[in-house]
């Protein structure tokens, strides 16, 4: 929860930054009211922070919710060096010294919102595998779900079904009911948190194909989908 309020924060207290560093340059000089449009643009900056938070809650994954965060921060900076750098009143020395501390206001700002990089739970995606090579590596990866797809149950396949939670996936090739389950909507319903795994893909290029298509429609990032031939996983 923590990490929630400070991810939500940032932004916010980055935008109301900026506003100030802008307020210093757009100043004429000591002592001078601000104009209203000095308040439009407090108000429009500020609002930037808070529709950043708003943005981030519409992506799917953490790394696209970091993304829209470092692009608003480097907005930001960006926005406040070209100010500093275009106003005549202020000093070589108080500009350089304003842009380092406002350089390395950024940093940290960055570097504390960066993604720790985790071990994603894993999804396989599968048909015409060896049953021991499917049960090794259910075995071995206890994040593990599969979805296999296959024209007949063996003992083997129930074992692994009521051992591993193995979602299994009866009927020819090309049946309906069977390219349902393995649809956009088929996946979504049976793993709800797909885009947040690492998917390996093994079979036939048709299906390979078809599967790929449905994450695509999934919006599962390409970085996480791997695709896999042979009997073994």
């Amino acid at each position: 929860m923590a990490s929630e309020a400070n991810a939500d924060q940032g932004p916010i207290l980055f935008w109301c930054g900026v506003a100030v560093a802008e307020f210093g340059a757009i100043q004429p000089s000591y002592g001078y009211p601000w104009t209203p449009t000095a308040y439009a643009a407090a108000a429009l900056l500020v609002a930037l922070g808070f529709l950043s938070v708003k943005a981030a809650d519409y992506l799917r994954t953490e790394e696209a919710r970091q993304r829209l965060r470092l692009g608003g921060y480097l907005a930001g900076a960006l926005l406040v060096a070209h100010q500093f750098s275009s106003t005549a009143y202020v000093t070589g020395l108080s500009r350089a010294g304003s842009l380092l501390l406002y350089a390395m206001a950024a940093v940290m700002a960055v570097w504390s919102h960066q993604v720790p990089h985790t071990t994603r739970p894993a999804l396989l995606i599968a048909t015409g595998l060896d049953p021991a090579a499917l049960r090794e590596r259910l075995a071995s990866a206890t994040d593990t779900v599969a979805v296999y797809r296959t024209e007949r149950v063996t003992d083997e396949l129930r074992d692994l079904e009521a051992r591993y939670d193995l979602i299994l996936v009866v009927g020819a090739e090309h049946d309906p009911r069977v390219k349902e389950r393995v649809s956009a909507s088929g996946l979504s319903r049976e793993i709800p948190d797909i885009a947040e795994r690492e998917v390996l893909v093994a079979g036939p290029r048709p299906f390979k194909r078809y599967v790929a298509g449905a994450l695509s429609r999934l919006a599962v990032p390409r970085s996480q989908i791997h695709f896999k031939s042979g009997q073994r996983v």
